[in-house]
């Protein structure tokens, strides 16, 4: 009887200490597997700037879109959209915000982006050049940051002047160099 024991016990602890160990060879050869995909992923960051240099005219206002800049910070995807514009409009008195004179949508694939800095909430008009009063004549630069989808489909920049006399007008910019 007790022989019979100690060759149970003797089989246990052989299968324990076999599952231990293969326990741990999957966890080393898992470790192995996911730092090749890590540098993959070092390798695949993404740092593109574009020169786009578009510009739209309209009554009111004129922009010209200078650059787009992507890259990734904290594991997101990020566009920088650097643009100047200029107010034309007498009609407003002598200063009017970008805010006023355009609806601004950037999309990717057909869905609008978000803006990630808030900048066209108008709670932030102290400190966002969206809501800086330009004077007639003057140009201002916007930098607008905006969360991406992916860095392979092309964004497009979309500006509707208010005056409801104009129509809509799309810069698409190709995110691939």
């Amino acid at each position: 009887m007790i022989k019979n024991l100690l060759i149970l016990m003797s089989a246990l602890n052989i299968l324990l200490l076999g599952a231990c160990g293969t326990q741990t060879n999957n966890e080393v050869n898992e470790k192995t597997e996911d730092e090749p995909k890590q540098e993959k992923r070092k390798e695949k960051s993404v740092d593109l700037s574009i020169d786009v240099n578009k510009e739209l005219n309209f009554s009111k206002f004129d922009v010209e879109i200078k650059k787009v800049k992507v890259y990734e910070k904290d594991g997101a995807l990020l566009a920088d959209i650097s643009l100047d514009w200029r107010n034309k409009a007498n009609d407003y008195g002598s200063e009017m915000t970008f805010f006023v004179a355009t609806q601004f949508d950037v999309k990717q694939g057909g869905t609008s982006l978000v803006e990630i800095n808030d900048a066209w909430n108008p709670e932030n008009k102290n400190t966002s050049d969206v809501f800086f009063p330009n004077t007639v004549g003057g140009e201002w630069t916007l930098d607008l940051t905006y969360d991406l989808i992916d860095a392979k489909t092309p964004i497009d920049i979309v500006l509707t002047p208010t005056t409801e006399t104009e129509g809509s007008e799309t810069i698409t910019v190709n995110l691939t160099e």
